[in-house]
């Protein structure tokens, strides 16, 4: 195993460097760490977790209580949590390395681990903070304890429908397709009767149990909203092999993001040598099952939603290379550590999913201070313009967090406000970031600014969060 903590370490590098300065942050970010605040900070809880990005669907706050301790450890600071999800996403590698070693040898279990470890792909995804990246050591862990039900263990079903049931929490559009898998294990190897109903139930309820609260609280509207959705004919349950189609379009993108960043030509070749060298019941039929069930919804799949299954294929990927000739496995190596100069300065390719804006930790502290510091103790409001349109959760969070830890007073008001509105005296600041692909928008916000509050007196930008002092009440 040592073998495996020097693989381990090896990947945490591109994970970890720069960290706390690159960090991305963005409207999820601000989103969760602002409920995490309110967890651990204010002594708020509450039955509902992160929304989904359909309306009136909500998750158990499962993911916010597991990060509790990072946030709290870290005095608030975004870059603490995403420390944790890395070391957790890290940690999920020796599940991966232990199926790997089941299903094949302690060989193959090396090469999933080593291709996991130099993934530029992995890295990335390793490095958002996202209610998300859980999914991965989870899914490991997950698949684990699932072989071994294949393989007759059926006192192991409990735990495993209760790591399915987090995992669903932590995102249902990637989670609620495990259960037609372990539904597919448990009757291609004849366990349904040797089930513990009784555990299997309670485990599998036990995550869900705040949302279950709130549901008996206020009259299912969140069933309700789960039926309209499924009865939507253009994003609900139904089957069309253009979805099909566009999913596997989807996942390929992933798969070659994962394996040899900008050669997907490579990982093709790859795919067409595992389909003919490798052979494994438990491994394509998961694969399949979980493809299909995500296929019934006509909406069609995001990149993240293949997140569980990702180890799967690294694991197929793995055994494959070991058939074939070593340089193949070099090359895949060489491929990624090329593609870690990315990690070495703040770069839109630090996460899976973001905006089309450079936003990162740094950033976010950095126009904080610009603002406190020419305030200087003076009261002040701010107006806010952000992607997406106007969810300004992030800066209200470094304002909340950042701002008033270190300056110790908070604005007199953000979000929209009319000059009537502010107390004599107070300075007021725009903060807004390019908008790429509506640019008459921001133009026409920014000509409100400069109606309501007057011309520009002095601007700072870092990166693409700019922020401006506007002559108002001058």
């Amino acid at each position: 195993m040592k073998k495996l903590a020097l693989i381990i370490l090896v990947g945490l590098i591109p994970r970890l460097w720069q960290l706390p300065q690159n960090l991305q942050i963005h409207y999820d970010q601000g989103l969760h760490s602002l409920a995490v605040w309110n967890i651990w900070h204010d002594h708020k809880l509450s039955l509902l977790g992160h929304p989904t990005d359909v309306d009136g669907i909500f998750h158990a706050p499962i993911y916010y209580w597991l990060m509790v301790p990072a946030y709290f450890l870290g005095g608030g600071d975004p870059a603490a949590a995403s420390v944790f999800q890395i070391l957790l996403d890290a940690f999920g590698v020796v599940f991966l390395f232990l199926l790997a070693r089941d299903l094949f040898d302690s060989k193959t279990g090396y090469f999933a681990a080593l291709l996991y470890s130099v993934s530029y792909g992995y890295a990335g995804y390793a490095r958002w903070l996202s209610n998300v990246t859980p999914a991965f050591p989870f899914s490991a862990l997950f698949f684990w304890l699932l072989y071994k039900v294949w393989c007759g263990q059926s006192r192991l079903v409990p735990v495993t429908l209760l790591i399915a049931s987090i995992i669903t929490e932590f995102n249902g559009a990637i989670g609620v397709f495990l259960f037609p898998v372990i539904l597919w294990v448990l009757i291609s190897r004849k366990l349904l009767s040797k089930i513990n109903y009784f555990w299997s139930f309670i485990l599998f309820i036990l995550p869900h149990l705040p949302l279950l609260a709130f549901e008996l609280r206020h009259n299912f509207v969140i069933s309700k909203a789960v039926l309209n959705f499924n009865g939507n004919s253009s994003a609900g349950l139904g089957f069309s092999l253009s979805v099909v189609e566009r999913n596997l379009q989807v996942l390929y993108t992933q798969l070659y993001h994962l394996t040899s960043y900008s050669l997907p030509v490579l990982t093709f070749l790859l795919v067409i040598a595992s389909v003919i060298l490798v052979r494994q019941k438990f491994l394509v039929g998961s694969i399949v099952i979980f493809i299909l069930g995500l296929s019934l919804y006509q909406r069609g799949a995001l990149q993240f939603f293949f997140v569980p299954v990702f180890g799967l294929f690294t694991i197929i990927f793995a055994q494959t290379l070991t058939k074939l000739p070593k340089i193949i496995i070099f090359i895949i190596i060489a491929i990624n550590v090329y593609h870690w100069k990315y990690f070495l300065v703040p770069h839109h390719n630090l996460t899976p999913i973001g905006t089309a804006n450079l936003i990162t930790n740094q950033d976010r502290k950095n126009v904080t201070d610009f603002i406190y510091q020419t305030a200087a103790g003076r009261p002040f409001a701010v107006w806010i313009y952000t992607i997406p349109y106007f969810l300004d959760e992030p800066w209200t969070y470094y304002f909340t967090w950042y701002g008033n830890d270190r300056y110790k007073y908070l604005p007199i008001r953000t979000g929209g406000f009319s000059p009537n509105d502010l107390p004599a005296n107070t300075l007021f600041f725009a903060i807004y970031e390019p908008d790429w692909n509506r640019p008459p928008r921001l133009s026409s916000w920014q000509d409100e600014v400069n109606k309501n509050f007057g011309p520009r007196l002095a601007s700072y930008r870092s990166h693409d969060a700019v922020v401006e002092e506007h002559a108002w009440p001058n």
